[in-house]
């Protein structure tokens, strides 16, 4: 076995209009075997609402002969709402280079995007478009070398405000990118991250910012896949992750756990010859073998919609119509991830969220463009059980759907008193920002 020490901080760079996250495009980068044709996976997680484990996600991959990506599908399996695919397609030119993604789903989400690659005579990467389902854009803008290594990368949000800029060093097989980012209210660093390859691998990450210094120890297994993570920052966690592989060590099984949260993968791979290896079935025994649930067995998800609670005027609804919040991790598809900035709640029509009230929500994210949000108040529910407090939101720009949760009494998650929580988005892109 192969340990790499890595150091590395776990911010998800993405921008909030698209919840966009970088992507790999071909075999190599997925440790797949080159004659692989397409790939589906199924990926389950333990619901205690639903008393069983439930089918959180299916999301098929097709690769062409040269190994590269060219169509996506993926369903993700809402607690809150119903859910509807999203599937793209990759496009490449006659020399096999990708020229753009196009979003081909039967109904595209409000934060649906699609990329354009641009290159230079040469060849060389020189520009990517993020495009919205609006028609605005966020893109990024490169430099190379004469050897057709980038050097440089600048970050422009859909507001033209530069909101990171990436610079690279190269010294022999060694790579150091460098990447700071910018706060879209005034200009200033929000942080510095730092990470160093080895031979195309991630060995180090290190993160400086406003909110703190954090680090990550990694280590890899034969095949190249992250079997675990020491993080160390405010508060310390370990994740691991266990595989199954088959005959061409592409896994078909994989295990991930962290802290209490424990997702199990089934893969199912398609070769060019026709033959098939692994299954995305649910397997129990590779489940029992990584931990101790009250059913292991597959069940229907139980859907919460507060929405459909009967609406009470019950006087014990708090009463405000403005609110300043921070937050410092996010929740997207059931994955906590290291984002922070600021919710700012202003209710602009009545006194309070009572229901038909117009609230505006304006949600600041360190490093990416402001986002602002405006909803009607649909209708209020107290859980007493729970002691927390519900209003289901309506936007009032598309059909898109929100909830607002504020606790009676904090409750404390990651070291941190948490006094709510604001779920926003469309299934695809669903994100709830934990609020302190």
């Amino acid at each position: 076995m192969k340990k790499l020490s890595i150091l590395l901080f776990f911010f998800t760079a993405f921008h909030f209009n698209g919840f966009s996250q970088t992507e790999d495009y071909n075999l190599e980068s997925q440790n797949l075997h080159k004659n692989v044709r397409k790939t589906i996976n199924h990926y389950y997680s333990y619901d205690k609402n639903s008393g069983g484990f439930v089918k959180r996600s299916v999301s098929i991959k097709r690769y062409n002969d040269e190994g590269n990506l060219i169509e996506t599908y993926y369903l993700y399996n809402s607690t809150y709402s119903e859910s509807t695919p999203t599937k793209k397609l990759y496009i490449y030119n006659n020399d096999g280079v990708m020229t753009g993604t196009k979003d081909i789903s039967d109904s595209r989400g409000k934060y649906s995007t699609e990329y354009v690659f641009t290159y230079n005579k040469k060849g060389h990467l020189i520009k990517k478009e993020s495009v919205y389902k609006d028609g605005s854009k966020y893109y990024t803008e490169y430099d190379n070398d004469r050897r057709g290594r980038v050097i440089s990368s600048k970050e422009i949000s859909k507001s033209g405000k530069l909101s990171a800029e990436t610079s690279y060093k190269y010294k022999g097989s060694k790579k150091i990118k460098t990447r700071t980012s910018y706060s879209s209210k005034d200009g200033s660093i929000v942080g510095t991250y730092t990470t160093v390859y080895n031979d195309g691998i991630k060995n180090s990450y290190k993160s400086e910012g406003k909110y703190g210094k954090s680090t990550s120890d990694y280590e890899y297994d034969k095949n190249g896949n992250l079997i675990r993570t020491n993080y160390k920052g405010k508060s310390n966690s370990t994740t691991t992750y266990n595989y199954v592989y088959d005959k061409k060590d592409n896994w078909v099984k994989k295990h991930y756990r962290s802290g209490k949260y424990q997702y199990f993968y089934f893969r199912e791979i398609y070769f060019k010859n026709g033959d098939v290896s692994g299954s995305s079935e649910f397997d129990r025994t590779f489940v029992n073998r990584h931990g101790n649930f009250d059913n292991v067995a597959v069940v229907p998800l139980k859907k919460k919609s507060y929405k459909k609670k009967k609406t009470t005027t019950n006087s014990g609804m708090p009463s405000f119509s403005y609110k300043n919040w921070k937050y410092t991790f996010v929740n997207m598809k059931d994955k906590v991830t290291d984002v922070s900035g600021k919710v700012n709640l202003n209710v602009t029509s009545g006194s309070n969220l009572s229901n038909g009230n117009t609230v505006k929500f304006k949600v600041e994210i360190n490093g990416a463009d402001t986002k602002y949000l405006t909803y009607k108040v649909s209708s209020y529910y107290y859980d007493k059980d729970k002691k927390r407090h519900f209003w289901s939101l309506k936007s009032t720009a598309n059909a898109s759907k929100g909830t607002l949760c504020v606790f009676k009494e904090s409750q404390r998650l990651r070291g941190v008193d948490l006094v709510g929580l604001l779920m926003v988005g469309k299934e695809d892109s669903k994100i709830s920002f934990y609020l302190q």
